[in-house]
This record gives C-alpha cells, sequence and structure tokens, in this order.
C-alpha cells in the first residue's frame, strides 16, 4: 500500500513539474510576444508624431501663401477692390417665379380677393 502511494505521489509529482515547465515557457514566450508587441507600438506612435510634423509643415499659411503666388500666380487681395453686400446687384431667379406660378396661372401665395374674377369662376379658391 505505502509502495503504491510513493508510486502515485511521484507520478503527480512529475506531472505537476512538466505542467510547471510547460506554464513557465508559456509565460515566457507571451512575455516576448509583449516586449515587440510593444516596441512595435512605440515605432507606430514615432511615425505619428513624425507624421503629424509633417502635416503641420506642409499646412503651414506662409507656405502656402508662397507657393500660391509661385505656381497660381496669386496675390493677396487689395482692399481698395473690396465691396459691402449692398454694392452686389440683387438677382431674381426667373425660374423660382415660374414655380411659384399654379396651373391657372396666378401665384401660390396671392390672397383670393386678388385673384381675377375669371380665376374665380375657373374653379380657383374662394
Amino acid at each position: 500500500m505505502i509502495r503504491t502511494l510513493n508510486v502515485i505521489a511521484l507520478v503527480v509529482a512529475v506531472a505537476l513539474a512538466a505542467a510547471l515547465y510547460i506554464a513557465k515557457t508559456e509565460a515566457k514566450s507571451a512575455q516576448e510576444r509583449l516586449e515587440t508587441i510593444q516596441a512595435q507600438l512605440a515605432e507606430e506612435r514615432r511615425q505619428i508624431n513624425v507624421l503629424n510634423v509633417e502635416i503641420a509643415h506642409l499646412e503651414e499659411p506662409e507656405r502656402l501663401r508662397q507657393l500660391a503666388r509661385q505656381y497660381l500666380g496669386f496675390e493677396p487681395l487689395d482692399p481698395a477692390r473690396e465691396i459691402t453686400m449692398t454694392d452686389l446687384p440683387l438677382l431674381v431667379d426667373r425660374r423660382e417665379e415660374d414655380e411659384a406660378l399654379r396651373g391657372d396661372m396666378v401665384l401660390a401665395g396671392q390672397a383670393s380677393e386678388e385673384l381675377p374674377a375669371q380665376a374665380r369662376r375657373a374653379g380657383g379658391p374662394r
């Protein structure tokens, strides 16, 4: 009986040692993967910072102004050329007026007392 108990204890001890070894090697490989991923993350963040600095340089107003002058011939607006809203002509789109007309050629917003007698006889609004 003691011999059987010793054999069972030895088997359990060997199984536990094997499980501990497997857990230790898996933990070590997981730690290595984690370090690799953290290094990649740090590199990506560094690249993002470099790109943000590059974007800030490319969007610099003075640089864009210089490129617009050089390649497009743009110059700053002369303040004497500016006009106010009241100086602009009032334009009326004829299509809007045409859409406002009903089938009996009366404006949709026109009151019924303003309607000609002919439109009232033809079944217009009363």
